[in-house]
């Protein structure tokens, strides 16, 4: 069984990287988005820093926490937090890093994300890193494997956090969707709703593309199309599901394996229909974009989990490091500066309508789209999946 969950962790994180690669060369807008997931071109990721560096001190500005008003807490204390890198951990920097160390006096020490370096620092007994950026398709198998520490929720208050992102070893901080995208000059009188429409190459024309990792959204989208509604997805029919895709498979033209190509190939005309990480859609429209659209609409939800590694020296202050994520005052702040969704309920009180009308948790955002049952594709994952790349490859 270890090994079979190794196996998985091993996997996720392959693709993890894979998916997010073009997200680290970073890209600001102003008065626009400030960030999006992906870069307006593929850029290489950069290298890890062979040693952690210590994060800017100057804070980008200053906004108060209920709770945090001592800024000697801390002091003399230091954590290490890892992300993804680019845009992502330049918006985590100006919104959760530097004030918790404004607040508290401790000292924010950031590495890049690296699921393999954690399991190595864990079971050697030599663990440098104290909260960790996972995908939270991860926190399930990390914690079989017995990577982390539990979280300790007396002192994380979750109070106004979605529920489903409350993990035994990791808890939800923001979300990301994959939705139906298009081009609008290919619909100019009825553009695709649902992914029905997309399954309907008779009503809706025209070339495809489609995400080649059926754990972020193919399987749900099957099944969607298929007629199951969205609140019976799981456990979900993975042979309905299958079936399902044998009628779409001939009308996909590109299989996608990074998160850059289905905007670009909406924009250069190569297909009219495509799943697509709506962030970038996004941004591109605010550029200007006139014939890109895109639906909420059975839109697949996912999101990203601060975890402790097992063996943390700095517990204590991780947990609250966490607990500060989650307040709705911080959970405003990244909103407003990185296009993804806040975990925090309370977080969209303040935000203007128009900020709120792009976020992917948003309440009218996120009631039209699926969030996945983390448990049911830690125990299914690798078969799934096995079974898929057959299927493609055939």
């Amino acid at each position: 069984m270890a090994d079979r969950i190794d196996a998985l962790l091993q996997f996720l994180a392959r693709q993890q990287r894979l998916r997010r690669r073009e997200l680290l060369g970073g890209l600001l807008a102003a008065g626009t988005l400030a960030a999006c997931r992906q870069a307006a071109t593929p850029t290489p990721t950069p290298a890890p820093a062979a040693t952690p560096t210590p994060a800017a001190q100057a804070p980008a500005g200053e906004f108060a926490v209920p709770g945090y008003d001592d800024p000697n807490r801390w002091k003399g204390r230091s954590i290490v937090v890892t992300s993804w890198g680019g845009a992502l951990q330049d918006a985590l920097r100006k919104t959760i890093y530097q004030p918790f160390s404004r607040l508290t006096g401790c000292q924010i020490v950031e590495d890049t994300t690296d699921e393999a370096k954690l399991r190595t620092m864990v079971e050697s007994g030599t663990v440098e890193w104290d909260v960790v950026d996972v995908g939270t398709e991860s926190v399930i198998p990390m914690g079989r494997l017995n990577l982390l520490e539990p979280l300790d929720y007396s002192k994380i208050d979750t109070t106004d956090i979605f529920p489903e992102l409350v993990l035994e070893h990791g808890v939800g901080y923001f979300y990301y969707s994959t939705c139906l995208a298009y081009r609008k000059d290919k619909f100019p009188d009825k553009p695709p709703q649902s992914w029905a429409d997309f399954w309907d190459v008779q009503g809706f024309p025209g070339p495809r593309a489609f995400q080649k990792y059926i754990q972020w959204g193919p399987l749900e989208a099957a099944l969607l199309a298929d007629g199951v509604p969205i609140d019976q997805l799981y456990p979900p029919d993975v042979d309905r599901a299958f079936r399902a895709l044998d009628r779409l498979k001939p009308h996909v033209t590109v299989w996608w394996e990074a998160g850059a190509q289905p905007a670009q190939l909406l924009t250069d005309g190569e297909v009219y229909l495509t799943d697509a990480w709506i962030a970038r859609i996004q941004f591109l429209i605010e550029q200007g974009s006139t014939v890109l659209g895109y639906t909420w609409n059975q839109g697949r939800l996912s999101s990203d989990s601060l975890v402790i590694p097992r063996g943390s020296k700095n517990v204590d202050v991780a947990h609250d490091f966490i607990n500060f994520a989650l307040r709705p005052e911080v959970q405003r702040a990244f909103a407003l500066a990185y296009p993804d969704g806040p975990a925090n309920k309370r977080a969209f009180e303040a935000l203007p309508a128009e900020r709120v009308a792009v976020l992917p948790s948003a309440p009218q955002n996120k009631a039209l789209q699926v969030y996945p049952d983390y448990q049911w594709w830690a125990d299914h994952l690798d078969e799934v999946v096995e079974r898929f790349n057959s299927w493609i490859a055939r």
